[in-house]
């Protein structure tokens, strides 16, 4: 299994994190401001949901908005890709692993409970989340399904493979794996609530930020990805 690192750091990026002050009225950020602005990231990143509210507090609209989304939908596409060893993945195989995570968003349950300022200006925001159980599923018919697989393609038959070959045998383990999340899909549920907090800290631009680590950590919660069967054969 590769080194699970959830996300790429472009996705921090593209999402936005700034939050102006300016789009507060000038008076600064209130707790309430702060709870929007999380409440309103998730359910941008995650649901495809665009709060009035939260547009207006970070300056968007809606058509960045929904370009947020795809990006992490997208993002999520590449994690998959690169955990599961998918080296020759289509277009069209691509955007099923995108469409795929968007029927699997849906599942995502998070609530921001409450802001707290601290004494530095910073905000200190409590979410609970709820892990979807997907990869669990998985990972409870992972051999049974991949085991004829494994048998079938040794070290020793993949390395007399042909190029060609071998692309052919990335397509299949490709289609194996998507197909059984697929078939997951109607039983998916939720995980116990978990709880952590996340920093909004201004940066020297007077934007508030949540930093890249804690968005990083507050993602990884979405999907519980910690009992992920072995990407290798």
């Amino acid at each position: 299994m590769k080194k699970l690192t959830k996300r790429l750091s472009a996705l921090a990026l593209a999402i936005g994190l700034g939050l102006s002050l300016t789009a507060c009225g000038g008076g600064g950020l209130s707790k309430f401001d702060a709870v929007s602005y999380m409440d309103g990231l998730l359910k941008e990143t995650y649901l495809g949901e665009f709060d009035k509210n939260y547009m207006e507090l970070v300056g968007i609209d809606e058509t960045e908005a929904q370009e947020t989304y795809e990006t992490s939908l997208e993002a999520e596409t590449e994690f998959f890709l690169y955990f599961y060893d998918i080296e020759y993945p289509t277009d069209e195989m691509r955007q099923e692993i995108k469409d795929m995570y968007a029927e699997i968003y849906k599942h995502a349950k998070f609530e921001v409970v409450s802001a707290a300022e601290q004494d530095d200006g910073s905000f200190s925001v409590k979410i609970n989340v709820e892990p979807i159980n997907i990869v669990q599923l998985v990972e409870a018919d992972w051999e049974e399904v991949m085991d004829p697989f494994y048998e079938k393609y040794t070290m020793d038959v993949q390395n007399s493979m042909t190029d060609e070959e071998y692309q052919a045998m990335d397509e299949e383990w490709a289609r194996m794996i998507v197909d059984l999340y697929l078939e997951k899909l109607p039983e998916t549920s939720n995980l116990e609530s978990q709880s952590t907090t996340v920093q909004l800290e201004k940066d020297t631009d007077g934007y508030y930020i949540i930093t890249e680590d804690d968005f990083n950590r507050l993602d990884g919660m979405i999907i519980d990805y910690s009992s992920a069967p072995s990407s290798e054969a």
